[in-house]
């Protein structure tokens, strides 16, 4: 358990399936000074644990890498058990009653005999560990954030009236799901999804309005800084192969200055050591205009990942819990979605207009620099600005911390 601060009021659990409930733990650890409980890891498995932890995220991350390749059996064996119900369709309980399964065999239970007697409120990431406090009937106050537009049953309990689970969702259509599979109204909460609080003006716009001012000005080409790109890889390591093409497309616009490149790679080492061989193929690693985050402390890569949300411009993204960070004012560039909630999460801003899908990568300079011209990626940055909730973060710790 990392302890953010010994006086902490809540406890903040999560695990790595992507690097999206990770980061989503982390900013709102951060801004309620809240420890975080990474409970896919020491000291919290036993034996029963590790395998089955190890198993769904070895599953997660081929499966998510599968994409790259020809050969989609994986992928498409997860997706299938994965896919969100379309219409009326009824939801597979398959998944939701292994995970009761799951409760009964004792995983989880090395990290409840952990918490104090006084029962801490756990607000949950991921819904692992969220069913299993349910299935304990454990009897502190119990909060699962949705991290994205739209998920799988598995995300609800078998009964979900039984216990006192409560649901914090980033959008209104997130609680219409919810219903849909049975959750009470009252236990669902629209809060946002919380994004890194020094850009959502929470306390303070002046970072957020300087940031965006200054983004404004270089897409509409009225600064001589140069335009900054975001490639954030997910936690699988997903589309190597899309960085590897975007760079041969750019690499001639870094050498001269005129595009500057961020390769986020979290704590994943395979994407690392691919992003350094790939800079260092076209001679680009020491530029001034490329950069790559990573590090073995996944946490620490995040606050340095938010600190490079400053000077980004575009962000190139599978829409993943990334799609929430549109509202800081920066356009997102879509790669393919992967499974069907990345899908739902690519409808929503592409419908809420603060997205467009990536253009073939060997046109990618000239269909920035139209873009630029036209003034179409300005429009992006401003309606995501505009229109999309920013502070899902404060709107969680008041929550979470309110009288009950």
């Amino acid at each position: 358990m990392s302890e953010k601060n010994e006086t902490s009021r809540y406890i903040v659990t999560t695990a790595l399936m992507g690097f999206g409930h990770l980061r989503a733990a982390h900013n709102i650890a951060s801004f309620g000074h809240a420890t975080v409980a990474r409970v896919d890891r020491e000291p919290y498995v036993g034996l029963v644990d590790r395998i089955v932890w190890d198993g769904a995220q070895n599953t997660h991350t081929h499966a998510s890498r599968e994409v790259d390749g020809k050969n989609k059996l994986l992928y498409n064996w997860f997706e299938g058990i994965m896919k969100i119900p379309e219409g009326d369709s009824p939801p597979s309980m398959t998944a939701s009653r292994f995970v009761r399964t799951l409760g009964k065999l004792g995983v989880g239970r090395k990290f409840f005999n952990s918490l104090d007697r006084r029962s801490p409120t756990l607000v949950h990431t991921f819904y692992l560990p969220a069913m299993l406090s349910f299935y304990r009937k454990y009897p502190g106050r119990n909060f699962l954030l949705l991290c994205d537009t739209d998920f799988h049953r598995v995300w609800v309990p078998v009964d979900p009236k039984a216990g006192n689970l409560n649901y914090m969702v980033p959008v209104s259509k997130s609680a219409d799901r919810l219903i849909s599979y049975g959750v009470q109204p009252d236990k669902i909460h629209i809060t946002g999804f919380p994004l890194p609080a020094a850009y959502t003006g929470e306390k303070d716009k002046s970072a957020l309005v300087t940031a965006f001012d200054a983004r404004r000005s270089r897409l509409r080409r009225d600064s001589n800084v140069p335009l900054t790109l975001m490639f954030p890889f997910s936690g699988a390591g997903a589309y190597f192969n899309l960085l590897a093409e975007l760079v041969t497309s750019i690499a001639g616009s870094i050498k001269e200055g005129s595009l500057r490149l961020i390769v986020f790679c979290g704590d994943n080492e395979r994407a690392f050591a691919g992003a350094k061989d790939l800079f260092n193929s076209y001679n680009i690693e020491d530029s001034e205009y490329t950069e790559i985050i990573f590090g073995k402390d996944i946490f620490s890569s995040f606050d340095r990942f938010n600190e490079a949300l400053k000077s980004t411009d575009l962000i190139i993204t599978k829409p993943s819990e990334l799609v929430f960070y549109a509202a800081l004012g920066m356009p997102m560039i879509f790669l393919p979605p992967i499974g069907s909630h990345e899908a739902r999460n690519r409808e929503y801003l592409i419908e809420n207009g603060c997205a467009v899908d990536l253009p073939d990568v060997s046109q990618f300079p000239g269909w920035l620099g139209e873009n630029r011209k036209n003034e179409k990626l300005l429009n992006l940055a401003e309606e995501g600005y505009r229109s999309l909730p920013r502070k899902g973060v404060s709107e969680i710790h008041e929550l979470v911390t309110a009288s009950k």
